[in-house]
């Protein structure tokens, strides 16, 4: 984790410098991971493909804004986040989008084979995290897609460890409710 740290401050400072290998070599490494938080995070791959863009931009213009102590990519999943935010503020799109998202699930599988294959259980769960309220939604992307650890999360999101965690319980604990539902019972 720390040779990874060291590596991305080494990309990250030749690309401040102008070198572009540095840009391409961190784009080319986080930008599908930051982009698929940002697709589940808008539902919308054109606005995700957009968000990624000024994601990246926003890096460039406040590099000088990066902590050297946290990993380049929490800081970009920090910058993801408040694109994200200011989408949906600028937008006034949150409460449709919320709206959407839990009617977006189709019907409920009355009966579903007791031998899911790994594509239908992936279905499921992919339903239930757009069920999920935004917060903990984003919370549980942020750790299960990004691997960011939550006393990062919690930074990002501007609340006390324990909100995060909690988030995440809340989370986990929805999806398995949601799940249970849909007949798949057991899910860790």
């Amino acid at each position: 984790m720390q040779q990874q740290t060291n590596d991305d401050q080494h990309l990250f400072d030749m690309w401040l410098s102008g070198d572009s290998r540095g840009f391409s070599e961190l784009y080319g490494k986080y930008k599908n991971r930051v982009f698929g938080f940002l697709v589940r995070m808008t539902g919308d791959r054109e606005i995700a493909e957009d968000l990624l863009q000024e994601t990246f931009l926003a890096a460039l213009r406040n590099a000088e804004q990066f902590d050297r102590n946290r990993s380049f990519l929490s800081w970009l999943f920090g910058i993801a986040h408040k694109r994200t935010i200011d989408f949906f503020r600028h937008a006034k799109v949150e409460t449709d989008h919320k709206d959407n998202t839990e009617g977006s699930v189709g019907s409920r599988i009355e009966s579903p084979d007791a031998q899911l294959s790994n594509r239908d259980l992936r279905t499921f769960i992919n339903a239930a995290v757009e069920k999920l309220d935004p917060q903990q939604r984003e919370v549980f992307l942020l750790r299960e897609l990004g691997g960011v650890p939550f006393k990062e999360i919690a930074e990002i999101m501007d609340c006390p460890i324990n909100t995060a965690l909690g988030r995440m319980r809340l989370a986990l604990k929805n999806i398995r409710k949601e799940l249970k539902k849909r007949g798949v019972d057991g899910v860790q």
